[in-house]
């Protein structure tokens, strides 16, 4: 008897523009079979060009029929420039329609009180995700979240964190169903130059589209692909690529040189058990997680 595949319902909450994992994990949503990618939401800085950007990226895979849901730039506390030009961005997106006119945060909220098993995959800071709890809260309580972001093992402040730790704090404090995948496991997950040479020999229209996204990230950033996102998405199709723990981690908002990271609890006297708020990635297969990835992004 064929085994029946549980579809997972996703919405993608991304900063889509400036790391080319954004693009990756998008792409890689798009290629499982398990996924169905109900819609994108975009956060952070320029917004605006993130959804044109994403609603591009769509069309070179012909599926304009997902929506995109354009979502909040400025932090809560942070000051940023809303009007910056993410390093992917070329004038000639610019003329692209929207095809969702929902504010993201509006978006998410109806997303999970119509489909309370769907997830929300939170890849950028938490803005539009702590704003969709704060309106919302008795729709948001059983969302569940998966989200990429902070580091449990060391004392670092991630950028999806430090962007926004004040909503993040949000996020952690309200009692949601969350997944944490931090940077202790997704720089073991990294791209080689004959990886990303497969990615651009591939020759068909919608991997030629990505394959300039990355030669655009690339001459900008200097460095190759790591897979943070893309970890994040191969999780929910394929549960086993990642050791969890449950742990206690919370938002540090105020220390000079400590804001935006994230903090574990422990009872380091006798190692008692503590109330815990997060599932935490403790351990990666990296190398089957990436094979997998260059499987699906190529298929």
């Amino acid at each position: 008897m064929k085994e029946v595949v549980r579809i997972r319902r996703i919405v993608i909450d991304t900063d889509i523009g400036d790391d080319i994992d954004d693009a990756l994990a998008i792409v890689l949503a798009l290629n499982s079979p398990e996924l169905d990618l109900a819609g994108l939401t975009t956060v952070y800085r320029n917004t605006g060009l993130r959804t044109k950007l994403a609603l591009q990226l769509l069309k070179a895979y012909g599926r304009l029929d997902i929506p995109v849901a354009t979502g909040i730039g400025s932090p809560l506390i942070n000051k940023t420039d809303t009007a910056s030009i993410p390093c992917q961005w070329a004038e000639e997106y610019k003329d692209i329609d929207h095809n969702c006119e929902q504010h993201a945060a509006d978006f998410l909220i109806d997303q999970v009180r119509r489909d309370p098993d769907l997830t929300i995959v939170a890849i950028g800071p938490l803005t539009n995700v702590a704003c969709a709890v704060m309106k919302a809260p008795e729709v948001m309580r059983g969302a569940n979240i998966v989200m990429m972001g902070g580091m449990h093992s060391a004392f670092y402040p991630e950028w999806n964190i430090v962007c926004d730790p004040e909503a993040a704090r949000i996020v952690f404090d309200a009692g949601l169903k969350l997944t944490m995948i931090g940077l202790d496991v997704t720089l073991q997950c990294r791209l080689t130059q004959a990886d990303v040479d497969r990615i651009k020999r591939a020759g068909r229209m919608e991997t030629d589209f990505l394959s300039r996204l990355i030669t655009m990230w690339m001459d900008s950033s200097k460095h190759l692909p790591i897979l943070h996102d893309p970890l994040t998405v191969a999780y929910l199709s394929h549960p086993d690529l990642l050791d969890l723990a449950p742990k206690k981690i919370s938002i540090e908002c105020k220390g000079e040189f400590t804001r935006g990271m994230t903090i574990e609890h422990r009872d380091v006297f006798f190692e008692r058990p503590m109330e815990t708020n997060v599932l935490a990635a403790v351990e990666v297969k990296s190398e089957a997680f990436i094979q997998l990835f260059l499987q699906r992004l190529l298929k």
